[in-house]
């Protein structure tokens, strides 16, 4: 199993946290540089690689997270990876500012999804990211290979995550999780 965490400036590392603790020996971080970044909550972070030597094939899950990505809109590397990865049937999983990343890309469009901090708002000014997403009022929505969520739903993420990752014996392992999660956030 291979999981890769995205790192780009001022991304939000709570939100991945319990992701990076479950599924820390098949985890590797990525980024667009070899440079140190700094997430929102002012931590610094050196990623493992960069997508550059990142083999899509070699991925099982990707995960984006959130915080403020609106300089990783025209990040065109990340745009092709992410297509790479959704060619190929791979796990994409973006969470809150994640989630607007691949909404931004087009990657969820004609897809069942969520983002942002409470959920998707469409405004005029940026309907055109949104008109072809069938927005849903879940926290965590599965579409075929992409998780979406929005950042508030952090601990549901995370379960989803793992269970695209097949941690799970079953589902009560699943539920005792997220009962565990939410008692220490």
């Amino acid at each position: 199993m291979k999981v890769y965490v995205y790192y780009y400036d001022r991304f939000a590392e709570f939100e991945v946290a319990h992701i990076c603790c479950a599924l820390g020996k098949y985890l590797t971080a990525a980024a667009t540089e070899n440079k140190i970044i700094t997430s929102i909550e002012c931590q610094k972070f050196l990623p493992d690689t960069t997508l550059a030597e990142v083999n899509p094939d070699d991925v099982d899950i990707f995960v984006i997270p959130g915080g403020d990505p609106k300089n990783e809109y025209k990040n065109q590397q990340l745009k092709d990876f992410l297509f790479k990865l959704n060619a190929k049937g791979k796990i994409i999983a973006g969470i809150c500012g994640g989630a607007e990343i691949m909404a931004f890309y087009g990657l969820l469009d004609a897809k069942r999804a969520n983002g942002d901090s409470n959920g998707f708002v469409v405004t005029p000014q940026n309907e055109y990211i949104y008109n072809k997403i069938n927005i849903v009022d879940q926290d965590v929505v599965c579409d075929g290979n992409l998780i979406t969520a929005v950042g508030q739903a952090y601990c549901e993420f995370a379960i989803e995550v793992q269970k695209a990752a097949g941690i799970f014996a079953n589902e009560q392992d699943a539920i005792d999780t997220l009962k565990w999660y939410k008692n220490i956030k």
